[in-house]
């Protein structure tokens, strides 16, 4: 889906390293990513077709992948507005939709702006993240502000973090964490009283740039912000999620759609950060993200690349882990697994992927009953 990570490498480091250029010398600053689910969404306004729009928060599935950019119809000209005037905008060609979509987007971008010359310089985001993080921020008042902040802020506090993260993280500059949402505002009904709660963060700590991960409003709160406060904003979209090593979006309770990687975190750390981080979960919230975390492990990974939710590797160094962090999963949350049909549901959908992938005992013997009980119903003409 997002091709290959050494597919134009050599160019995308030098566009990353353009970037960073360009962020340290121009005020105000807003680089852009183009979703595949804005796209749809842009292109559909410019057609005048944007009524077909509906975007759903997802079933509660730690198996299921599922996402959205958050935003329903009422946003169409800010969104626009907010791509057509974006310093640099990375359209993401890499991404196959995108391929094949973008050159029907009629944006009208001004000559002096910057965008990714080519496919393979696109998805920059993954690299520059990779490479260039850590030294652009050393020196600087940042802030990041997302689903997964407080989670960051927590994990970056732990011995596993410091050592995981020792390549990525500025852990010698002014950081600030911002928990989108924490007060229950909706994005889509509150954008504006998001972007002002991110303005109040931003001049409070006096931010010279802010990374923000929050889906499609991230490009209008980012683009908007830059030009009021005369700082950057970075549209950081999935890279909270891979500084965390997080298999579930923080704003739901289903697995991402894809997932970018720089390094794991112990399934233990992991879970102490998110209860104390999201301590309202309900038991099968709890356990859907538990297992959202336990899939990530048998997810392909490539240090600074990202793989779509369905793209498995089931090495031995990623059964290993996997069977690592499933034992304190079992120890931690059997606890739960009785607690109500939601519960039953989410550890049912659990044993079925795991006795589809052969990768416990309980999952196989789980499958054999479900197909048992599949030919049962059949012969006996029951329906489900």
């Amino acid at each position: 889906m997002f091709g290959r990570k050494q597919d134009g490498l050599e160019a995308r480091i030098r566009q990353a390293e353009l970037l960073t250029e360009l962020m340290r010398s121009r005020r105000p600053f807003c680089f852009l990513r183009m979703g595949d689910m804005e796209l749809v969404y842009l292109l559909s306004h410019q057609n005048g077709r944007t009524e077909s729009l509906e975007f759903g928060d997802g079933p509660l599935s730690g198996t299921q992948g599922c996402g959205n950019p958050g935003l329903d119809l009422q946003y169409a000209q800010r969104l626009w507005q907010a791509y057509q005037l974006a310093d640099y905008v990375d359209f993401h060609e890499k991404n196959w939709p995108n391929e094949h979509l973008v050159p029907h987007l009629k944006l009208n971008r001004s000559p002096d702006s910057f965008r990714n010359p080519t496919k393979e310089t696109s998805l920059v985001f993954l690299t520059w993240t990779d490479r260039e993080l850590k030294k652009y921020c050393q020196e600087r008042r940042v802030g990041f502000a997302g689903a997964e902040a407080r989670l960051l802020e927590i994990l970056s506090k732990t011995s596993a973090f410091k050592s995981a993260a020792a390549d990525y993280w500025p852990f010698q500059g002014a950081v600030f964490f911002h928990q989108a949402r924490n007060d229950g505002r909706n994005l889509n009904a509150n954008l504006d009283l998001v972007k002002d709660d991110l303005r109040k963060f931003a001049t409070d700590n006096r931010l010279d740039t802010l990374f923000i991960s929050l889906g499609g409003g991230a490009k209008i709160i980012g683009f908007e912000l830059s030009r009021e406060l005369g700082i950057c904003c970075f549209d950081f979209g999935a890279m909270m999620r891979a500084l965390t090593y997080s298999g579930c979006d923080g704003n739901r309770v289903a697995r991402s759609p894809h997932s970018p990687f720089l390094f794991r975190m112990p399934f233990g750390t992991f879970m102490d950060a998110l209860e104390a981080a999201m301590p309202d979960l309900t038991p099968a919230e709890l356990l859907a993200k538990a297992h959202g975390q336990l899939i990530l492990e048998v997810m392909k990974k490539e240090v600074g690349w990202t793989f779509a939710s369905w793209e498995y590797d089931f090495s031995p160094e990623n059964r290993t882990a996997f069977s690592r962090a499933h034992r304190l999963y079992r120890d931690r949350y059997a606890r739960l697994f009785q607690t109500g049909p939601d519960a039953k549901k989410e550890r049912a959908g659990f044993l079925h992927f795991c006795g589809t992938h052969g990768l416990t005992l309980e999952g196989r013997l789980f499958l054999v009953k479900f197909r048992i009980k599949q030919i049962v119903r059949r012969c006996l003409g029951l329906s489900w």
